[in-house]
């Protein structure tokens, strides 16, 4: 995969991870409906996501921490503008938290896409213009 961004993405993929559980465990977080489970379920996946970035390095698995990462960055940013599930946070969060979740996800999302991107570009080149050119001008034919 990409160069090592799938390396430093599991890291930002198990740094949200874990503050998603440390702020459902310590911060309060785990008893609020439906937004706490999100919270465990979202460090649970981010934890696996993260052991299989490092263990498989395969762009699938980047693109499913690209997912994760996106979808809880925007659950945060409905749940401090409009609200979500009724739930709505005010202010920066317990001791910045939500900076720190914003910053972490968004680096995640962004290294681990750049990994797939890599790859995919990385693939192609692989596969050299042969096919292409074959695919264009059919079998048999020959330039």
């Amino acid at each position: 995969m990409g160069d090592g961004c799938e390396l430093l993405g599991a890291a930002a993929v198990a740094g949200a991870g874990g503050l998603h559980l440390q702020l459902f465990s310590a911060a309060g977080y785990g008893g609020v409906a439906v937004i706490g489970p999100l919270f465990l379920l979202d460090g649970v996946l981010s934890s696996l996501t993260a052991v299989a970035l490092v263990a498989l390095r395969h762009p699938l698995v980047a693109a499913l921490g690209v997912v994760i990462e996106l979808g809880a960055i925007g659950g945060l940013a409905l749940a401090t503008t409009t609200g979500l599930f009724g739930f709505r946070q005010l202010g920066i969060g317990v001791g910045g938290d939500i900076l720190a979740a914003f910053v972490t996800e968004g680096f995640a999302a962004a290294t681990l896409a750049t990994a797939v991107v890599l790859d995919w570009r990385r693939a192609i080149g692989a596969a050299g213009r042969a096919p292409l050119l074959r695919v264009l001008t059919g079998p048999g034919r020959r330039r």
